[in-house]
């Protein structure tokens, strides 16, 4: 997924006005978890590129960060992993 890609799918959970805020921040955390899955291969394997994928979770921690979502994950305060 191209970085504007995920400018534009993160603008368009934020704008769903079908969705409530909870869902919106299942939303954006699943697109969170799937961006770090790929961060963590990208460091594995010579065949993962990770292009973006830092920017992608700013834009993603900063639309949780809108919704006050207080998104932890086991990652943040652990030791790094990446």
């Amino acid at each position: 997924m191209t970085h504007n890609a995920t400018k534009e799918e993160v603008l368009e959970i934020l704008n769903d006005s079908g969705k409530n805020d909870s869902a919106k921040i299942d939303a954006l955390e699943s697109m969170r978890d799937a961006r770090r899955a790929e961060m963590r291969a990208a460091t594995e394997s010579p065949m993962v590129a990770d292009d973006d994928v830092g920017d992608d979770l700013k834009i993603i921690d900063r639309a949780l960060a809108q919704l006050h979502a207080g998104t932890v994950s086991i990652e943040d305060n652990g030791a790094a992993t990446l």
